[in-house]
């Protein structure tokens, strides 16, 4: 039995080998080579300074990958006798680690050069990440990015990072997102490796980390990566039976609290998963009382970590009830394709060598359990959900259980293969070992298969090859629109296409309109036509624009309801009166979109006799934008 497969008695370490070092040792290589080397991969795009939607700008990564990859394969050719021990492959597969993510680092930041827009610019979900970034950086209590005053339901641990951090330097939250998702993809190949390579040999947890990459490694959901990559090692390690023993309660229970407040969605998709695992433990458990009280400290761990997060937005759900509507949006994902080891890729074939790999093996390897309970818990969620929405409405988000599923089989498939592949070379192969050298070669491919093809996926289309940016689809869309968003002056950034050209919100003179009437500084509670202005500026919002993403904290609907009575009272002095005494608080400044005769806000039309000029100021401001700005008194 080898190291990868020996099973652990609840939880004692397990592996006594002289010849493998201390894990330390291989962590600390890839920590500190990625603390050296990810500050040169954010430096090298502004240093070459070429734009990122010509060949040359586009492929500064794939040629520092090449260079790093035929390096790395030199070093193991050059003297392949020292590398046949573990107690230098591991260090050295350590510094392997902490290259691959440096190098995410240059191949995003290349793609945003030019740009101090994240990938997407400000659409969407991009847009209330940025709101809710600049309002962490105003405040540290966790709270709505939009409407300020209510408990965030969405996980708040990573726009609070950021915001503070921009806080703390002094910068635009706005202009920090793109750089903090960039190291946080980063962080996250970094994380994987280090996580995995405690449960299985270094080689693997690089493979792994690789091939997770490319699974999920979508930087506007920087936060979902990063937790993804924390929550499918922690299962088996603080559930299952690793062969190096479980994790200690303690930072089990520290990890576990950090995953719900980063992203709360990988857990519930993977509850039903992490129980049948954890009563197969307790089953064959030596000391069940003991592993019992060993989950519980880790669950009340997690609860303390979390509970800043938790226990506002619970006890608002139990005091004032919430509206879902978030989940009622109809995305295209609803009817996306649940089986993703069909698809005829190299990574649906890897998918599907590890259902294959995670069934056949679920009774002789520690790892398999794991990965098919975690596998066939999200699938459970994925149809108990979609059997709730055709009855309701509400989807659950179940179609976001493809991100966990594809990683899952994709981890699968390299322990299948890690696990198998000696065994097929004893049946099939003139000689019963691997060839020295095989083993590093074909790792170097699945890593430089991993990095060419998150490149492709996240890099620009070169506008010199005669490429139709606006018919730009899929991943490539999301570069182009980190450059076509413009500035909060109204000017292009640096390399922006021709096409498209995003529609200019005028947030800077919003600001000085208001700041002329309020005074530098004010931060008026602001009901806006459109969610740009919070992602620029940490004003409390009344309402957010888009109701299927709203908070059900912020009980869209009734909010709606209040605004469309303010909206049927005509007389100016009861206006002002009413807009200053609303259920969900005053309305200090009304920026909308004039559509003559009337001034709008979504589906709802004011007029402009509404705003005396007793109680309002009204300013007339470009993209036909109008400010009312409620008179001080």
């Amino acid at each position: 039995m080898t190291e990868l497969d020996s099973p652990a008695a609840d939880g004692a370490a397990a592996v006594g080998r002289s010849d493998v070092p201390p894990m330390r040792y291989t962590a600390a290589a890839a920590v500190v080579t990625w603390l050296v080397m990810a500050p040169v991969a954010m430096l090298l795009p502004a240093l070459a300074d070429e734009n990122p939607f010509t060949p040359r700008g586009a492929v500064l990564p794939v040629a520092a990958g090449g260079v790093l990859l035929a390096g790395a394969l030199a070093v193991a050719a050059a003297r392949p006798r020292r590398w046949r021990v573990p107690l230098r492959t591991e260090p050295l597969t350590g510094v392997a680690a902490g290259l691959l993510a440096a190098w995410v680092v240059l191949a995003l930041r290349s793609t945003l050069h030019g740009t101090p827009f994240g990938f997407a610019g400000l659409l969407g979900d991009e847009g209330r990440m940025s709101a809710m970034v600049t309002r962490y950086s105003a405040t540290a209590v966790p709270t709505d990015g939009i409407v300020a005053g209510v408990p965030s339901e969405y996980p708040p641990l990573f726009p609070w990072v950021v915001g503070r951090a921009s806080a703390l330097l002094g910068l635009n939250a706005w202009q920090v997102l793109g750089d903090a998702q960039t190291l946080t993809i980063s962080g996250a190949v970094l994380l994987a490796f280090l996580l995995w390579a405690r449960l299985v040999p270094a080689p693997a947890a690089l493979a792994i980390a690789a091939a997770s990459l490319v699974a999920f490694g979508d930087p506007r959901k920087a936060h979902e990566v990063v937790a993804l990559a924390v929550f499918i090692p922690w299962v088996p390690a603080t559930f299952g039976r690793p062969p190096r023993g479980r994790l200690h309660w303690l930072p089990a229970g520290i990890l576990g609290g950090l995953i719900v407040a980063t992203y709360l969605g990988f857990m519930l998709w993977g509850a039903a998963g992490i129980l049948v695992l954890a009563w197969l433990a307790w089953r064959a458990s030596d000391d069940r009382r003991r592993y019992l009280l060993y989950l519980a400290r880790v669950v009340a761990v997690a609860a303390v970590t979390a509970s800043w997060y938790l226990v506002p937005y619970g006890w608002t759900l139990l005091r004032d009830g919430g509206q879902m509507v978030s989940d009622q949006f109809p995305a295209p994902a609803i009817t996306s394709n649940p089986f993703p080891f069909l698809d005829a890729t190299p990574l649906g074939l890897l998918q599907l060598v590890g259902l294959a790999g995670a069934v056949w093996y679920r009774r002789t390897t520690w790892w398999a359990t794991p990965l098919l309970c975690l596998t066939a818990g999200a699938y459970l969620y994925r149809a108990v959900a979609a059997l709730r929405y055709v009855f309701t409405d509400h989807t659950g988000l179940f179609y976001h259980t493809d991100r966990m599923i594809t990683v899952l089989l994709a981890i699968a498939g390299v322990l299948t293969i890690v696990h198998g592949g000696p065994g097929l070379v004893r049946r099939f192969a003139t000689r019963d070992t691997i060839p020295h050298g095989v083993t590093a070669a074909a790792l170097a491919a699945l890593v430089g298969w991993s990095a060419f093809t998150y490149w492709r996926e996240w890099t620009p289309p070169a506008l010199d090859a005669g490429t139709d940016i606006a018919e730009v689809a899929d991943t490539h869309r999301y570069a182009v629109l980190a450059h076509a968003e413009p500035r909060p002056n109204g000017k292009r950034t640096e390399f922006a296409p021709a096409e498209p050209r995003i529609r200019w919100f005028p947030v800077k003179p919003v600001e000085r309109a208001v700041e002329d009437v309020l005074g530098r500084g004010a931060a008026p509670r602001t009901l806006s036509y459109d969610e740009r202005l919070f992602a620029y500026l940490p004003w409390p919002g009344y309402i957010a624009v888009d109701r299927t993403a709203a908070a059900s904290t912020s009980h869209w609907d009734d909010r709606h309801d209040a605004l469309a009575a303010l909206a049927g009272v005509q007389d100016p002095e009861a206006f002002a009166k009413a807009s200053a005494n609303t259920r969900f608080g005053g309305i200090d400044v009304f920026v909308m979109h004039e559509n003559a005769p009337a001034w709008t806000w979504g589906d709802l039309r004011f007029s402009p006799s509404q705003f005396s000029p007793r109680h309002f100021t009204v300013r007339m401001l470009p993209k036909k934008t109008v400010v009312a700005i409620r008179n001080p008194r």
